[in-house]
């Protein structure tokens, strides 16, 4: 059986977006069209790809199994275009690019800023997620780099050089907060208070707990949990929590009065973040460009090279 680029793209935006109703809008198809396409698959595979529950598709296991071969077809096919339109000296095609949201905020803008002076034709599909999100999205083939913090050693993932970013994690309470007019606030002041945090098993939380017992204390009262950056800083301006988070989120409240920063040396951590690429399979035209406007140094503390060596087949 052949696959065409349409039929992948409607099989994959049923997948990512769990029903015929909220697939057809993204690939610019009517609920009919798209449905009777998904049918016609299963008929000429001979198996169903989706069961239809009241609520949505779910993969069936013949479906499952048949996702990352239909995004790695598809993958393809957008890099045979993108390679052929770079031959002919066309600056076209799509970055598509992940990173945490510290980063999202201050390294990516500008870089794409410049990429799209430079490329004007160039697109940017950009993901924000936490760093275990953005590892399967580039092991499955959703991203073609991923900024994030230092990961485990992984066969499917390697780095391709550091960025020059400082980024801290640094306690924050709201400026009417009594300690927001202490300069260095102790340790056991902080934790005595009430926090605002992520969900537990979350980067940051699980980066903030592992340096409090470092300190030898006890964890604080969490108060209230959210991964919404925004809901953090406005209950901490609006009341008497504390917060933690890196600066690039918070520098814009901080810059207006809304909230102030602690110095709490045990809970001040200085993260370094790098770019990461599939070992496997060429890197896409579209994300070498935008390599060469990204702040990164390599292992000798000089800037890589545009031309980066291919991964190996």
């Amino acid at each position: 059986m052949t696959f065409d680029e349409r039929k992948l793209r409607a099989f994959l935006a049923v997948v990512d977006c769990g029903s015929i109703g909220r697939a057809a809008p993204a690939v610019n198809m009517t609920q009919p069209t798209l449905s009777r396409l998904i049918q016609d698959m299963e008929v000429r595979l001979g198996l169903p790809l989706f069961d239809r529950l009241s609520k949505g598709m779910a993969l069936t296991a013949a479906g499952e199994g048949f996702v990352p071969h239909a995004r790695l077809l598809l993958f393809e096919m957008e890099q045979a275009v993108e390679t052929i339109d770079a031959l002919k000296g066309l600056r076209r095609g799509t970055v598509r690019i992940g990173a945490v949201a510290a980063v999202t905020r201050s390294i990516v803008p500008r870089a794409a800023a410049r990429l799209l002076k430079d490329s004007p034709a160039l697109r940017i599909d950009m993901m924000e997620a936490p760093d275990g999100d953005l590892i399967e999205a580039l092991t499955s083939r959703r991203i073609d780099l991923m900024i994030a913090a230092e990961i485990p050693a992984n066969d499917e993932i390697m780095p391709l050089g550091e960025c020059r970013f400082d980024d801290v994690y640094t306690v924050f309470c709201a400026a009417a907060h009594p300690l927001a007019r202490q300069s260095d606030v102790d340790l056991d002041k902080v934790l005595a208070e009430n926090w605002i945090m992520p969900k537990p098993g979350s980067t940051p939380r699980t980066l903030f707990e592992k340096m409090v017992r470092q300190a030898g204390r006890g964890l604080p009262i969490v108060a209230v949990e959210t991964g919404s950056v925004g809901a953090q800083l406005s209950f901490v301006a609006q009341g008497r929590l504390l917060g933690w988070l890196p600066h690039p989120l918070i520098q814009s409240d901080v810059a207006s009065g809304a909230v102030r920063l602690l110095t709490v040396s045990e809970l001040t951590l200085h993260r370094r973040f790098f770019v990461y690429r599939r070992r496997r399979g060429l890197l896409p035209d579209a994300a070498c460009r935008m390599l060469s406007f990204l702040p990164l140094v390599g292992a000798d503390g000089a800037s890589p090279p545009f031309a980066l060596p291919p991964a190996r087949s």
